[in-house]
């Protein structure tokens, strides 16, 4: 199939008068349709979301460490509109909203209160927002058959898959799933997988597809053509624009319908836009052409967008949290993020600046609406958070401080308020920033008062000759070796009564056997000195886009064959035969496994706690 990059769409322009026109028209003919012949379900066509599991083995009980936030995030807007058109009921005149993506009302307080693990019962079922997504956490037998039934008794409309490269392969096999037991369905792919295997570049106006891109595996027929549209970049604007353009060519009794006909739809609502929002790319895969439609619209900020827990309950529990004592698997515990993207340029992290070049966040001066939504999760039943940003404001202390102060300015209103605890990701050099020493030591104070519990903090290797190579935040004005600058700056972070935790990345370039003891003893000794409270070993896998994939030759990705993953590779995260890192061997990774499980004892983390990283 030929590849067609259309003109990009941005705010509405004086000459585009025709395009008014002709939706008025479309959208009064499509009154007029279903006044006629109404539905069982009137106006509203059921939807389904999906958050697509990274692994296929249970290996004991899944908690929920982690609520899947990107897929929550992406559905705020399409949600915020379907609940707003279910309240104000069918316009007078005919408007783009009369027909709508139904996913039911927001969920009151009772049952957000109630809401703990898994969903119970059929999403079709479930009258609430909270109820239509789809979460297994793993992908197996079981999963398959929970997400056949809901297929067969919802019969959606669309099917939304938001998934992390680690898991594209079983999205592909969702997505078959869902065609065949609801064939009329449209199926529509996004997430991290999406946002790093589709580039558009605006400069040139040219798309850069990855090999192990959805639209690559499909059109090279690796994979059926079972996906229908990938959305990359922002995904809460995008997806809500998409859902407007599927409405809008639906017939009453919500049929099938063609790709080539959304996609033609979804350039005439974008251009009658007064305020076009988002910075997206939208990939059609019709059936004899792909068509490729960037949207340049006005940048949105975290502030402008809802709360993605407004249509969500709060399920996840995180055992680093337990001043709220409310269960053994920890406090139940809201993720937050005020940046989505790393300021910072590692060679091997998907979050960086790099890969996610517009990204969504609070700007320093809106600490107070993130002190606000963070009381909100409390109103809605979060006992502890976790502000899952790579790093936590960007880094910038004075950010930091504000919102600690803001926060804490609200608790101080509300002192009847149970227990609640919060915590946060920085960098060592962060912490170690000698020009700011004051600001960084009044910043930990701050946010110890305001009830950070807990750092967690990106080690990666602890032998200097790995660390030379990565291109982590390491400052010319911290030039000291890189083991003492940890063990400095956990030492400062728990002077400042706050503990801390700690990934481990093996893999990275100078990567050997030796480095690997050696990071293994100099973790294992900080743990005997108090310094760290949990540690995670992870295994470098290769991320479309990131520096060390190029570097390393690995830009064919087999994230899309349906294998069966084994030990030693399914004892960490994300990691498979074919996309780790080429510098360990299979012996490499048994050893890892055992010797950071003997070194460290039971202050590595479990397979259930590092879960949580690939979930937010």
């Amino acid at each position: 199939m030929r590849i067609t990059v259309r003109t990009p769409l941005g705010p509405r322009r004086p000459d585009r008068r025709t395009a008014d026109v002709e939706l008025a028209e479309r959208l009064a003919r499509r009154r007029r349709r279903f006044d006629a012949a109404p539905t069982e379900a009137g106006f509203g066509f059921p939807v389904l979301a999906a958050l697509v599991p990274v692994a296929t083995s249970r290996g004991g009980e899944v908690a929920y460490p982690g609520d899947p936030m990107s897929l929550y995030a992406a559905l705020t807007l399409t949600i915020q509109r379907s609940v707003e058109r279910l309240h104000a009921g069918l316009p007078a005149e005919p408007s783009l909203d009369d027909v709508y993506p139904c996913w039911g009302d927001y969920p009151d307080d009772d049952y957000r209160r109630a809401a703990d693990g898994p969903r119970p019962g059929l999403i079709a079922d479930n009258p609430t927002t909270d109820g239509h997504v789809f979460d297994p956490r793993i992908w197996d037998d079981l999963a398959k058959e929970q997400f056949v039934a809901e297929l067969r008794a919802l019969q959606p409309k669309a099917v939304l898959l938001s998934s992390v490269s680690a898991g594209h392969r079983y999205a592909l096999e969702m997505a078959e799933l869902a065609k065949t037991h609801s064939p009329d369905c449209v199926v529509v792919i996004g997430g991290r997988h999406a946002d790093e295997t589709v580039r558009y570049a605006p400069g040139d106006h040219s798309l850069d597809l990855s090999w192990s891109s959805t639209v690559e595996v499909i059109r090279d027929g690796r994979s059926p053509r079972v996906v229908d549209f990938v959305v990359a970049g922002d995904g809460a604007p995008g997806l809500d624009l998409l859902m407007q353009a599927l409405a809008l060519v639906q017939e009453p009794g919500f049929g099938p319908n063609r790709v080539a006909d959304v996609a033609e739809a979804l350039e005439l609502v974008a251009a009658t836009k007064e305020d076009l929002t988002g910075s997206f790319t939208v990939v059609s895969l019709a059936e004899d052409e792909i068509l490729v439609h960037p949207v340049r619209g006005r940048r949105l900020s975290s502030a402008e967008l809802p709360s993605p827990y407004r249509p969500f309950a709060i399920r996840a529990r995180f055992g680093i949290f337990t001043a709220a004592g409310s269960s053994a698997l920890g406090s139940r515990t809201a993720h937050m993020l005020t940046l989505d993207a790393c300021p910072f340029k590692c060679t091997f992290c998907s979050e960086s600046i790099q890969i996610s070049q517009r990204p969504t966040r609070f700007a320093v001066t809106e600490t107070e609406h993130a002190a606000d939504r963070l009381m909100q999760m409390i109103d809605w039943g979060a006992e502890a958070a976790f502000f899952d940003d790579p790093v936590f404001w960007g880094g910038n202390w004075k950010a930091i401080s504000a919102f600690c102060t803001d926060f804490q300015a609200r608790r101080a209103q509300r002192p009847g308020d149970a227990p609640f605890e919060w915590g946060a990701q920085l960098t060592v050099d962060v912490v170690l920033n000698r020009a700011k020493a004051d600001e960084v030591a009044a910043g930990l104070d701050l946010m110890r008062e305001a009830g950070c519990s807990y750092i967690y903090i990106g080690i990666e290797s602890m032998a200097q000759r790995v660390m030379a190579h990565v291109g982590k935040n390491l400052t010319r004005r911290n030039p000291e070796a890189w083991v003492s600058k940890v063990r400095e700056a956990l030492g400062t972070i728990k002077s400042h009564g706050i503990r801390v935790g700690s990934s481990v990345l093996f893999g990275l370039d100078g990567e050997n056997r030796e480095t690997i003891e050696e990071t293994i003893e100099e973790i294992g000794r900080l743990i005997d000195d108090g310094l760290l409270i949990m540690a995670s070993p992870n295994i470098l896998t290769y991320h479309p886009g990131t520096a060390i994939t190029a570097q390393h030759g690995q830009n064919r990705l087999d994230y899309h064959s349906r294998k069966d993953n084994r030990p030693p590779f399914t004892y960490f995260e994300e990691a498979y035969p074919e996309v780790v890192s080429r510098l360990l061997t299979e012996d490499d990774i048994w050893y890892i496994h055992q010797a950071a499980d003997k070194r460290w004892g039971n202050i590595r983390n479990s397979d259930t706690e590092s879960l949580s990283e690939a979930l937010s």
